[in-house]
């Protein structure tokens, strides 16, 4: 991401934060989406929780970091989980990964969240034509303070957001990429629970593409059992996450991170890759919405 310096920049992008919560924000209704009985029932995804349970007993959290690209990639290997049928979309500077609903099941909506654009749709513009080879609509939403770029670009495939996304609401300083380089810079905040609970109000994500800048460190609760997201009937079934610049104090929470997830036994990070930060694919093997929606029948049919 990339910001434009100046006081007029940060008092246009409140102004027009200002405006799209007084449009978007309205009272929720009272039907709530039923999400369905929750299950692990994914026989290859429990190949690799157990072989992620094995290694995650490291307690340095310099090695856990170190170790944690190794790890994912060798129990990857022996979950088999290439037969998963993951995609591989490409921008600028990185690969990202997806599912495609299985094709026997068309007709039905998808929505897909860029949280950091960074000035780039490379990647969703090919997963939405090979969505459109499958007959599936897909729909988009995205958020980045930069409105320089990212304003005119997104709106050519969604709905663009103004804004950063992070744990809290509020005016603060974040870690933005500018012109090769990371810098410190201030940006409006909006915090994600309230973001997809009140300004868009869905309650299933089929995609969620987060690049926050390290304001993730402040988001891991979201991936929790009994987390902000599950209080309010949210779900998702993927994921693309960076997890950036760890200092000591980042690694520790990283760590704890994905201690906490690997036990929760919800989610599976494949496709890991450390390149300074983390990049990682999740997939939500507990929820049978996501598991008969994106998954081969092999991976969740228990007769």
């Amino acid at each position: 991401m990339s910001l434009r310096e100046g006081p007029f920049n940060v008092i246009f992008i409140c102004l027009l934060v200002f405006v799209i919560v007084f449009v978007f924000v309205k009272e929720p209704s009272v039907t709530t989406e039923i999400i369905g009985e929750l299950q692990t029932n994914a026989s290859g995804f429990q190949k690799w929780s157990l072989c992620m349970k094995e290694k995650v007993t490291e307690t340095n959290h310099l090695a856990f970091w170190a170790k944690f690209q190794q790890w994912t990639d060798e129990c990857d290997k022996l979950a088999n989980i290439d037969n998963l049928g993951l995609v591989s979309l490409k921008n600028h500077d990185e690969m990202k990964y997806g599912i495609l609903p299985v094709k026997e099941d068309q007709g039905s909506d998808n929505v897909l969240v860029t949280l950091g654009i960074g000035k780039d749709i490379d990647a969703e513009v090919q997963y939405k034509n090979k969505m459109n080879e499958i007959g599936r609509n897909l729909t988009f939403y995205g958020a980045d303070p930069i409105t320089d770029v990212n304003a005119d670009l997104y709106s050519t495939i969604g709905k663009y957001f103004p804004f950063a996304i992070g744990g809290d609401a509020g005016y603060s300083t974040a870690s933005v990429y500018v012109n090769g380089i990371y810098k410190n810079q201030d940006v409006v905040h909006v915090d994600l629970v309230y973001f997809f609970n009140r300004i868009l109000k869905i309650k299933t994500y089929d995609n969620i593409w987060l690049d926050a800048e390290s304001a993730e460190y402040g988001l891991f609760d979201i991936f929790y059992k009994t987390g902000p997201l599950d209080k309010r009937g949210i779900r998702f079934c993927q994921m693309s996450l960076e997890v950036h610049l760890p200092d000591d104090n980042k690694k520790i929470q990283f760590m704890n991170f994905i201690k906490t997830v690997i036990s929760e036994n919800r989610y599976g990070m494949h496709k890991n890759r450390n390149v300074g930060h983390m990049r990682m694919y999740l997939f939500n093997y507990e929820d049978t919405y996501c598991q008969r929606k994106f998954l081969p029948k092999s991976w969740y049919a228990t007769d």
